[in-house]
């Protein structure tokens, strides 16, 4: 008796990629206006990693996080922590 290998179907539409797996298309938009030499800057080290701007962008953010000195970093991470507890930080 052979056995019958069922494939599972893909949900339709793109994975979720998220660095929690959560849908990038949830996430909040945001505009900034930037030299055209930085923009240009960020969509040519895009295509060079193979990685969204977003992702960059988020990155650069966190990796800036971590260099400040830790009171600082503290009392931005307060800040940030009051923003999502009095439902500013959207």
């Amino acid at each position: 008796m052979r056995k019958t290998l069922r494939r599972r179907r893909r949900a339709p539409g793109r994975p979720p990629s998220g660095p929690a797996g959560e849908r990038v298309s949830e996430y909040p938009p945001l505009t900034v206006r930037i030299p055209r030499a930085t923009k240009d800057t960020l969509l040519a080290l895009s295509a060079l990693r193979r990685t969204p701007a977003w992702r960059l962008v988020d990155e650069a953010v966190l990796a800036y996080v971590e260099q400040l000195p830790d009171a600082e970093r503290r009392l931005l991470l307060q800040f940030v922590a009051t923003m999502r507890t009095t439902g500013r930080g959207t």
